[in-house]
């Protein structure tokens, strides 16, 4: 190995005139002023304050700047070096090895970029929109190719997560259910009137875009299942559900309506 770099010097000296001294200036110059471009480009895009969108396109055009850069810098190396008489075939050799070891070295990032990136591909979130993360309801407040922060509106603590362990997170929508279990020995019409008046009262609240009776959900072994369905800003989800509780539990409380629990019968010998 030393022997062959010992020769690759004295070829590089050997070759070092006025032309070769020309042509490496220009190979240069070239990457210089294409990496200055990409770089300007970015930074222009970085500034932007986009929305909607228009944030998704700026995230993959950062990425592929990102690696623009990075095909710039190499091939103006490689360049440089055949202008120099450089043999490459150990270095590609010496290159592809290199580049193994750092795949394996950083393969978590990797994970993560490629993730992100088939996020931005398939338009699945971007930032502003409200998603479920591990059973909790949350806005994306920041987002790259390698990480995403929501920040959960129960407690508006911040999370950070890697992208490659996103899986499970799924973007809300305006819909909200409210299964709500009945005794089978309620009136039936008695049970239909008071829940449609809960879902006036219901589409009353500040926030509330319609709420609506769906009717029957299931019969279950000690209950019969009522769904009660309202739309909404996600944002606005946890209050606006506590709110509609409160409304059910006053409105059946007022028609005498109870709410059947689950009940153990013990008998003895």
């Amino acid at each position: 190995m030393e022997t062959v770099i010992y020769d690759q010097i004295n070829n590089m000296v050997k070759k070092f005139d006025l032309k070769t001294i020309i042509l490496l200036s220009v190979v240069l110059l070239l990457t210089i002023v294409i990496y200055v471009a990409l770089v300007i480009a970015s930074r222009r895009i970085k500034a932007k304050k986009l929305i909607g969108e228009d944030i998704r396109r700026k995230h993959i055009y950062t990425t592929v700047f990102r690696v623009l850069k990075l095909l710039v810098v190499f091939g103006g190396i490689v360049a440089a070096l055949q202008v120099l008489g450089v043999n490459m075939s150990w270095l590609v050799g010496g290159i592809g090895l290199l580049v193994i070891l750092v795949v394996l070295a950083v393969k978590d990032s990797f994970q993560d970029m490629f993730a992100g990136f088939t996020i931005l591909v398939d338009k699945y979130f971007t930032v502003g929109d409200a998603v479920e993360f591990d059973g909790k309801d949350g806005i994306v407040v920041s987002f790259t190719v390698r990480t995403t922060k929501i920040e959960f509106l129960d407690d508006r603590s911040v999370i950070s997560i890697a992208n490659r362990n996103i899986t499970k997170i799924r973007k809300l929508t305006h819909l909200v259910d409210i299964d709500l279990p009945l005794s089978y020995e309620e009136d039936i019409m008695h049970v239909r009137a008071v829940l449609a008046e809960i879902c006036e009262v219901i589409s009353k609240i500040d926030g509330v875009e319609k709420c609506e009776l769906k009717g029957a959900q299931e019969f279950a072994s000690s209950a019969v299942i009522y769904k009660i369905r309202f739309f909404c800003e996600p944002y606005d989800r946890p209050d606006i559900r506590r709110a509609a509780l409160k409304t059910i539990q006053d409105g059946l409380h007022e028609a005498g309506i109870k709410i059947p629990y689950q009940q153990i019968d013990i008998h003895s010998k």
